[in-house]
């Protein structure tokens, strides 16, 4: 070969060697670009995975201190008799930011937070947290109930500025241009690996082409693991407020941890390929090259501008080492542990023969001896492609269930347990309770509040339009959504004659706006409003972030009056939205902040969280008359239904008696009803309805069936 080829071959291969250098630092970036992209997707775009993370980020004292300040400022604000208090203030709203109940509080404004901005077009953030009055007034009642008393009912905390929330918008609105790319950012993950395999490929000398490969990818773990210190720049250069500062970069770091981690991944899986590639390399000896490059950075360069500017990088080293000398350690740490790592791997891959397997694959590729060449390629494409695969598709997602209740439902057995697999104690007619004055026939000892409190997870509701009249309520029979026969069989022959000699006597009052009610059958004979007592379910789900409870309304009124009932209420927020076929579980409900599960008895279409009743339940008769009568045969529903409710009174219309839930209430009796209902019908009774929920043991029967009695009740 002549002097001319032999230039031209050399000219020929320095211009694979670019090309292939070209080719594997375009594939990094866009793998990082990608691996980004993902990570951002995951945990800005998605809402479940928003609130989570947010939720998770007061785990950091910086996150947590910040947000107990400014919501104990929100209070003083609000009510400047308690400046000379403020110290006890933001101890007791210290605890209440790191308890489960504040977690859920998050978890709520999250999702509104995150409907505001990336489904409500042209919203800004607004960093507030509606229910922190309802924590603040519990906790301070166990200091001082006159405390607990001077909290603003309604005291809803802002914790940031408008100038603030403008900008975290701004910054939030850039983030969400990921779900614009979350395809690309698929397409340039797979990009990549394929630019990254060509410009293995088309390298003059593989084994140097495999050592670029993995000096890339373990540029791309580094830059990964860079981008949560980045966030504390991002934060101190944006943010006047240094405490807002390091409270969003402590939030920053629970966005992108598991970006971190996946940052470590990739930079093993590039020592590895770096290692397999340079140990038959000479030029890539790892102690040899640690020593130049200590010398080249030891050594001032000959030139003046260099030498300016390696000066210049050596002062802000050290300034940078003495403001943050744990990071600065950290990086030490971080680079010398990779260093050893890599000579490890390096020898290894000697040991193990890979310096016979590498030195061959481009000899035996052209000589037509494929398997060392192959055997090389394997271990390389193995290593790279279940690194970036777990990079792209497994590490930027972070489990929603984190720091969540330890038990849901009162149990961390039920967690993990669909909700059809799962018994909810209920309260016939919840609403019926002889805490209103003026309610005739009442059906259990307490309301709504107490009933949950206490234990109960399904009520059953009647809901109806009234007019108030003369100090009492008149039933609205003309724009009622039911027959008046419907009404009369709720409260009997006898309730209803009762509930119209009261309406005549209401006859020639003058009747106001028509409201809606809680009533059982007529208004007549009890009712009161039932916008004030909603909230008041809703405090309960605050304050019981591990608990899920079913409401089946027997619904008289129209599902658009329901809906805005419950979206002023603020219910809407816990409702579950999902299938009401396929169920979820406890845990899944929990997490995501669904944990109102609501039906309509009439079937009637409406909102997304409102589902019918009997299209979802099978249940048992209602009407017995003595004990033994009680069966368990099909009634509304069928046997179709993916929820089994057991119907457990006796029928005394219009007046029920607590002396007959006293009998069949009882644990034994009730156990057994129970088991004989689940054995006849396939199906575990998911809701126990009773009269009278106080006298007996239906939550500890339901507590049995569930698997989860204590120890005392087992004995």
């Amino acid at each position: 070969m002549g002097s001319r080829d032999v230039a031209m071959t050399a000219a020929s291969g320095s211009r694979r060697d670019t090309l292939s250098t070209v080719l594997i630092v375009t594939g990094g970036v866009l793998l990082f670009v990608a691996g980004f992209v993902t990570a951002t997707a995951r945990g800005v775009l998605d809402s479940g995975q928003f609130a989570s993370r947010l939720a998770a980020s007061l785990a950091d004292d910086r996150v947590s201190r910040y947000t107990a300040d400014r919501l104990t400022d929100a209070v003083v604000e609000q009510k400047p008799d308690l400046i000379p208090v403020r110290p006890l203030i933001l101890a007791t709203m210290t605890g209440i930011v790191r308890s489960d109940p504040f977690r859920g509080v998050v978890r709520t404004a999250a999702r509104t937070t995150h409907r505001a901005v990336f489904e409500q077009a042209g919203r800004r953030i607004v960093l507030s947290l509606p229910d922190i009055g309802v924590l603040l007034r519990t906790a301070l009642e166990q200091a001082s109930r006159a405390l607990a008393a001077k909290v603003p009912p309604q005291l809803e905390a802002r914790l940031a500025s408008g100038e603030t929330e403008r900008r975290l918008t701004t910054l939030v609105g850039l983030l969400g241009l990921g779900d614009r790319v979350r395809w690309g950012a698929l397409a340039a993950f797979w990009l990549s690996a394929a630019l990254i395999v060509v410009g293995v490929a088309i390298a003059r000398d593989r084994r140097r082409g495999l050592v670029r490969a993995g000096l890339a990818l373990l540029t791309v773990g580094l830059a990964c693991i860079a981008v949560t210190p980045a966030g504390r720049v991002a934060a101190a250069l944006v943010f006047d407020d240094a405490a807002l500062g390091g409270a969003l970069h402590g939030v920053w770091r629970a966005f992108y941890a598991n970006l971190r981690l996946a940052g470590f991944v990739m930079a093993g899986t590039g020592l590895l390929l770096a290692a397999i590639g340079g140990a038959v390399l000479e030029a890539a000896d790892p102690i040899r090259r640690a020593r130049d490059l200590l010398r080249r950075v030891a050594q001032p360069p000959a030139r003046r501008s260099a030498r300016l500017a390696w000066a210049a990088g050596m002062l802000a080293a050290g300034v940078l080492a003495v403001i943050w000398p744990a990071h600065a350690a950290a990086l030490v740490a971080l680079l010398g542990g990779l260093a050893l790592a890599y000579v490890g791997l390096r020898e290894l891959s000697v040991l193990l023969g890979s310096v016979s397997v590498v030195a061959h694959s481009v000899e035996g590729a052209r000589s037509g001896r494929p398997w060392p060449a192959r055997l090389g390629w394997v271990a390389g494409l193995i290593a790279a492609g279940g690194g970036t695969w777990w990079f792209a598709h497994g590490a930027p997602a972070a489990p929603v269930t984190a720091g969540l209740p330890a038990t849901c439902n009162g149990a961390a057995a039920l967690c993990d347990r669909p909700v059809n697999r799962v018994v909810f104690p209920g309260a016939h007619n919840a609403m019926s309770n002889a805490d209103i004055a003026d309610w005739m026939f009442p059906h259990h000892q307490h309301g709504l509040a107490r009933q949950l409190r206490d234990g109960v997870r399904a009520l059953a509701l009647d809901i109806h339009y009234g007019v108030p009249t003369g100090g009492r309520v008149k039933t609205d029979l003309d724009s009622e959504l039911a027959s008046r026969d419907k009404l009369e069989e709720a409260v009997g022959p006898e309730g209803t004659a009762a509930a119209m000699r009261i309406r005549d006597r209401l006859v020639g009052g003058k009747d106001a706006e028509r409201g809606i009610y809680f009533c059982h059958g007529f208004c007549e004979l009890g009712a009161y409003t039932v916008a004030p007592v909603l909230p008041e379910i809703r405090n309960f789900l605050v304050q019981q972030p591990g608990e899920v409870v079913i409401l089946v309304i027997e619904d008289y009124i129209t599902p658009e009056d329901l809906d805005r009932l419950f979206t002023e209420s603020g219910l809407v927020d816990f409702a579950y939205t999902g299938s009401a076929t396929v169920w979820p579980t406890l845990r899944d409900l929990i997490a995501t902040n669904q944990r109102l599960i609501v039906f309509a008895e009439s079937g009637r279409p409406g909102p997304t969280w409102l589902h019918p009743a009997f299209a979802t339940f099978q249940e048992t008769p209602y009407t017995f008359h003595t004990p033994d009568e009680m069966s368990c045969r099909p009634n509304r529903g069928g046997t179709t239904g993916v929820l089994f409710q057991i119907n457990n009174w006796i029928e005394t219309t219009p007046a029920p008696r607590p002396s007959n839930a006293a009998i069949v209430n009882a644990y034994d009796p009730l156990l057994t009803r129970a088991r004989r209902c689940q054995g006849e019908r396939g199906h575990l009774p998911n809701v126990i309805a009773v009269d009278f929920y106080a006298t007996g043991d239906v939550l500890r029967v339901a507590r049995t069936l569930n698997g989860v009695e204590t120890s005392d009740e087992a004995r």
